[in-house]
């Protein structure tokens, strides 16, 4: 999956994190945002469709699955922003502990 939370889209936030490990934040993020969109997208597909995923995962590249998701799942892009929103959400609201534990 592509890295869709960025150091612009922190810095676009408003969000601060001074003295940390942006590039390790990141990579955390994203990993999250990747497991919350993956469980709402298993959810929301039915048998066939979620096998037709797992096989995919195993042979297919990141554009192909990106495009089959598009067809198959048509919620798929406002299932990424939404998560996006709340992951980021959820940073912000954490932002001054972090910064503190720093």
């Amino acid at each position: 999956m592509q890295e869709f939370i960025t150091k612009e889209s922190l810095t676009n936030l408003g969000i601060n994190l001074e003295g940390q490990d942006i590039d390790s934040l990141l990579v955390h993020l994203n990993d999250t945002l990747e497991e919350r969109v993956g469980s709402e997208i298993t959810e929301s597909l039915n048998d066939v469709q979620l096998k037709t995923l797992v096989d995919m995962q195993e042979k297919a590249t990141d554009e192909e699955i990106g495009e089959w998701l598009k067809q198959n799942v048509p919620e798929f892009e406002q299932i990424v922003q939404d998560e996006i929103d709340i992951v980021l959400g959820e940073l912000a609201e954490n932002t001054d502990g972090i910064n503190k534990a720093a």
